[in-house]
């Protein structure tokens, strides 16, 4: 591994703050050295306040480069987008909760109308594209 004098010295405060070589490793070797000084504070950060399966799902919608923009982006795990409509449209008081049963709304539909706003990644995570 041949990295600067400035990547070597981050590499190594990281790991002497109990982070994983290989982990770290594992970073450059997919984003490249000048993302791992750039991000991998942030990244970190994000694994530990929201875990690696929602990073990971967010980074293959969004790219490193966004990483940053996570916890404003993250709307949570839903079993489908069009869960999270309806959530959303209850949420907005646009939809009574306690709606009579006889009345059913396309929840898919209204997903698709929100696919300008909204994407769900791996995992049913939800994030905003508008950050």
């Amino acid at each position: 591994m041949t990295m600067t004098d400035s990547i070597t010295e981050l590499f190594e405060e990281l790991v002497a703050d109990g982070n994983d070589a290989d982990d770290l490793q594992a970073f450059i070797d997919e984003h490249g050295k000048s993302y791992f000084e750039s991000y991998i504070e942030d990244y970190l950060q994000a694994i530990d306040e929201y875990g690696e399966e929602v990073v990971e799902s967010f980074i293959e919608i969004f790219d490193i480069d966004s990483i940053g923009s996570l916890s404003e982006a993250y709307q949570g795990q839903w079993n489908s987008g069009a869960e999270f409509a309806q959530n959303l449209a209850e949420d907005c008081c646009e939809v009574p909760r306690d709606m009579s049963s006889w009345i059913e709304i396309d929840w898919k539909a209204s997903w698709d109308n929100l696919d300008y706003d909204y994407t769900e990644g791996s995992g049913g995570h939800i994030f905003s594209q508008n950050f």
